[in-house]
């Protein structure tokens, strides 16, 4: 008798432990379908309560309305449940619905060759697949593709330095490609008989190399960048940063006739007359001198380049908004043109944009005698022209 009740009283507490056993794995596990905890049993799925959450995906490269050409780094950032001991299976990458690369392992990063689409919007998203086989797609994040880029210079004697006593003109209409450097376009002339036609490197105010030497063309006064001309990688970023300009020499003018900074549509230039204060006791009244102002609207990015007369002994140089008395910029002096002047691609915010474009910036150089400024002017916002032959 003792005998048949321990039988009995073993078979009882077994069921007990197997609903037991059952009763955790109902409570901790959920959803469909994964191999999990190292039980060999689902931890999610296969008809229990709970679903497996699906995975999260994000683009974090590139930046939503970021601009974009030639070979671009496409970038996610995946997880699974790590609860339920779920792991990203695979990350595919899509160019407005199309895959255009895949990638299994993390980093989750693809590099993508833009050239592929046309210039314009696109929108790129990632699909996140994990372990379980759900997926879950991302939010889009809209870029531009600007593979190739246009650029116009209008040339005249006012952008030279110092500026020639002349009426000729000049219109270039450029095109580059990101992808192979290669450059093309032309410049017609006006009111002069040109004897070389140069593209150089440097900002609106300054001077540099000549890089591209255009070739005189079947008319009179049509010059064109040669068959196979090519920037570089560097070139390439000065010519969207507008660094790069073109300039027609002639006989009277062996050294440069008329200017032409070659501007992509984001950047625009403005040149202004500096003149001495009212209260400076320092400089003579004859000193003066010559603001040109860079600004790309799109990088938000400014760059002065500044020629003065009368001042080589000034100590000082700034970019104040003459509203509020903030500095924007502090300018540097160069070591062998004393009367010379910059700053380049210094980070301006959309407030400071604003005044720029509402003619509110101010350009002053101080000496020691004049601390408050001994020449000063103020910049001309964007469409203002001045003669200043």
């Amino acid at each position: 008798m003792r005998h048949i009740l321990r039988h009995r009283f073993a078979l009882r507490a077994a069921a007990v432990c197997a609903a037991g056993v059952l009763s955790v794995m109902l409570v901790s596990c959920g959803g469909y379908g994964s191999s999990g905890s190292g039980s060999g049993m689902s931890t999610c799925g296969g008809g229990y309560a709970n679903a497996c959450p699906p995975p999260t995906v994000t683009v974090s490269a590139p930046s939503s309305g970021a601009t974009v050409s030639g070979t671009v780094t496409l970038t996610a950032t995946a997880t699974a449940s790590s609860t339920y001991g779920l792991t990203i299976k695979q990350v595919t990458f899509l160019v407005d619905g199309t895959m255009v690369g895949m990638v299994a392992s993390s980093p989750y990063s693809v590099m993508w060759n833009s050239t592929s689409v046309a210039n314009g919007s696109h929108s790129v998203t990632a699909k996140a697949t994990d372990s379980n086989g759900d997926t879950t797609t991302s939010s889009a994040v809209n870029i531009t593709v600007q593979n190739t880029t246009a650029a116009a210079a209008a040339m005249t004697a006012a952008q030279m330095s110092p500026a020639p006593m002349s009426k000729a003109s000049g219109m270039a209409r450029l095109t580059a490609s990101h992808e192979s450097g290669t450059l093309t376009g032309s410049v017609r002339l006006e009111g002069l008989t040109a004897i070389s036609v140069a593209i150089h490197e440097g900002f609106a105010g300054a001077s540099g190399p000549a890089l591209i030497t255009l070739t005189s063309g079947g008319s009179a006064g049509e010059w064109t960048v040669p068959s196979g001309a090519t920037l570089t990688a560097e070139q390439l970023t000065a010519f969207s940063q507008g660094k790069l300009y073109v300039v027609a020499a002639s006989a009277a003018y062996p050294g440069g006739e008329i200017r032409g900074q070659i501007l992509p549509e984001s950047v625009v230039v403005t040149f202004s007359p500096l003149a001495r204060t009212a209260e400076a006791r320092g400089v003579g009244a004859n000193a003066g001198g010559v603001v040109a102002t860079t600004v790309d609207r799109s990088a938000r990015t400014l760059s002065v380049e500044i020629n003065s007369t009368g001042v080589d002994d000034a100590d000082a140089a700034q970019i104040v908004d003459a509203t509020s008395g903030r500095r924007l910029a502090a300018l540097n002096k160069d070591s062998v043109d004393t009367g010379h002047w910059s700053t380049e691609l210094t980070p301006i915010g959309e407030a400071e944009l604003a005044g720029f474009q509402s003619g509110q910036w101010q350009a002053t150089i101080a000496t020691a005698v004049d601390e408050q400024g001994a020449l000063e002017g103020q910049i001309d916002a964007p469409g203002i022209s001045r003669d200043r032959d």
